[in-house]
């Protein structure tokens, strides 16, 4: 399912927002609230502010919390998820559609692309607060699963 498909609670990425008091790098409190794993992957502009770096990917269980550290201090970040059982976290407005490879960590977005990807997905646009930001993931519609 897509993201205008699912009911994330508070929104995908601006459940509420933490200050920071000089971090430079960019900080993700994730949780999940849905009664599935998620898996995710994150882009960001890297500190040079010209080259996109995708990572993923990082499972939360049930009900899990952790917290995602990148090396960006653009307050714009990018997400994608997948639940277990298919459901999406993507899209919406101000999307930017990438490429994933499933058994790749962290890689530079090359504008001449790279080797064929898994997929090419559309990662919905978050913004953080001082370089922090608090992304709820879940719940998710169980009668699909």
């Amino acid at each position: 399912m897509k993201w205008s498909q699912l009911t994330l609670v508070g929104g995908l990425c601006m459940a509420s927002w933490l200050s920071a008091t000089s971090a430079a790098a960019l900080t993700l409190e994730c949780k999940n609230v849905a009664h599935v794993p998620v898996s995710m992957a994150v882009a960001y502009l890297d500190y040079d502010g010209k080259s996109w770096m995708v990572e993923g990917w990082y499972t939360l269980e049930a009900g899990a919390r952790a917290n995602i550290n990148l090396d960006s201090d653009n307050n714009i970040f990018y997400i994608y998820g997948e639940f277990q059982g298919g459901q999406q976290v993507s899209g919406g407005g101000g999307s930017l559609d990438l490429p994933i490879y499933y058994r790749t960590f962290k890689y530079v977005q090359k504008p001449e692309g790279v080797e064929r990807p898994d997929a090419v997905v559309s990662f919905s646009r978050g913004y953080a607060d001082n370089g922090m930001a608090v992304i709820t993931l879940g719940p998710i519609n169980q009668s699909n699963q």
